[in-house]
C-alpha cells in the first residue's frame, strides 16, 4: 500500500507542511483533511489509507502544529489568516488537480477553520464534513466565557509547559471516551500532542479559540448559504458526546444541512471509530 508523502506550501511568511496519500483512483478530487488542536496531518494516517481507496487524501498542519511553522507574529495565529490560508491551500490542490473544487473535513478546531473559509469562498468546497465543530457562540455572554477559558487555558500553557497541560486536557469529560482506546493508539495520540510547543498553542487559544468565531447567527447563514449553492454539508458527532450531540440536533432542527451521529463514539469520532467514519464520508462524497 502506498505511503503518504510529505510536502510544503508557503502563504505569505507561512510555510505549511502536508501529507498526501496518493488514491486508486487518481481522477477523482482529493479530500482534505484539517485535524484538531494539538494535532497534525499524521493524526489522519488510519483514515486516510482506508478513505484512498475511493480517491487521494490530502491533511494540512495547521500553522503552528505538526511541521508547519510556529511563527512569532501572533496576528498569523487568528482566524481569519487561518482561514485565508485555507483558501489558498485549496485553491492549490484543486489547482494542482485540474479541479474547481474539492471536499472537505474537519475536526473541531480543524472544523472551525473550514467554516471560516467556507464563509470567505464557499466556491472551493465541492462538499464539507464538519466532524464535533463548535458553531460559534450563541451570545456576547457565552462568547465572553469562551475567551476567558482560552485566556486561561493559554496561560496555563506558558506557566505548566505542554505535558503537564496535557495531563489535565486528557482528563476532561470530553475525552473521557479516549480513554477506552487501544493502548498503542493512546501512545500515538499522547505522542502528537506532546511534540507541541506551548507558545503555537498558546497562541492558537489566543487568537482561533472558540471565542474567535463567527456568532452562532453568521455561522447558520453561512451553512444556508452553502445549501442554496448547493454544497452539500454534514454535521457528525460521536453519540457519546452529548455537547456536541446538541450542536447536532440544533442544526438538524434548523434544517441547515445533514447531520449524523455515530454510536459508539465521543469526540473525536474519526480516531475512535474509524471505519464507521470512513463509510460515512465515502458515502456523502460519492457524488462530489
Amino acid at each position: 500500500m502506498m505511503t503518504n508523502r510529505e510536502r510544503f506550501f508557503r502563504h505569505g511568511d507561512v510555510r505549511y507542511r502536508y501529507l498526501v496519500w496518493e488514491g486508486d483512483a487518481a481522477e477523482v478530487a482529493p479530500v482534505v483533511l484539517l485535524h484538531g488542536f494539538a494535532q497534525s496531518a499524521d493524526s489522519w494516517d488510519d483514515v486516510a489509507k482506508l478513505l484512498r481507496r475511493r480517491r487521494p487524501v490530502v491533511a494540512l498542519d495547521l500553522v503552528g502544529h505538526g511541521g508547519s511553522d510556529r511563527p512569532q507574529d501572533a496576528r498569523l495565529f487568528r482566524l481569519d489568516r487561518a482561514a485565508d490560508a485555507l483558501v489558498a491551500f485549496l485553491e492549490h490542490v484543486a489547482g494542482e488537480r485540474a479541479v474547481p473544487s474539492v471536499p472537505v473535513a474537519g475536526y473541531s478546531m480543524g472544523g472551525r477553520v473550514a467554516l471560516a473559509a467556507a464563509i470567505e469562498d464557499p466556491r472551493l468546497f465541492a462538499a464539507l464534513v464538519l466532524e464535533s465543530t463548535g458553531l460559534g457562540p450563541a451570545s456576547s455572554e457565552e462568547r465572553a466565557a469562551a475567551r476567558t477559558r482560552d485566556v486561561a487555558n493559554a496561560a496555563r500553557l506558558r506557566e505548566q509547559g505542554v505535558e503537564a497541560f496535557m495531563d489535565a486536557w486528557e482528563r476532561l469529560p470530553l475525552f473521557a471516551t479516549q480513554r477506552e482506546l487501544p493502548p498503542d493508539v493512546r501512545e500515538r495520540l499522547r505522542a502528537g500532542r506532546l511534540a507541541n510547543d506551548a507558545e503555537a498553542l498558546a497562541r492558537s487559544f489566543e487568537e482561533a479559540g472558540q471565542h474567535a468565531m463567527p456568532g452562532r447567527d453568521a455561522v447558520l447563514d453561512c451553512l444556508r448559504s452553502l445549501r442554496d449553492a448547493e454544497v452539500p454539508v454534514l454535521y457528525l458527532a460521536g453519540a457519546l458526546d452529548e455537547k456536541y450531540c446538541a450542536l447536532a440536533e440544533h442544526l438538524r432542527e434548523s434544517n441547515v444541512c445533514a447531520t449524523r451521529i455515530v454510536e459508539g463514539a465521543g469526540h473525536n469520532v474519526h480516531l475512535e471509530a474509524p471505519e464507521a467514519y470512513v463509510r460515512v464520508l465515502e458515502d456523502f462524497f460519492a457524488c462530489v
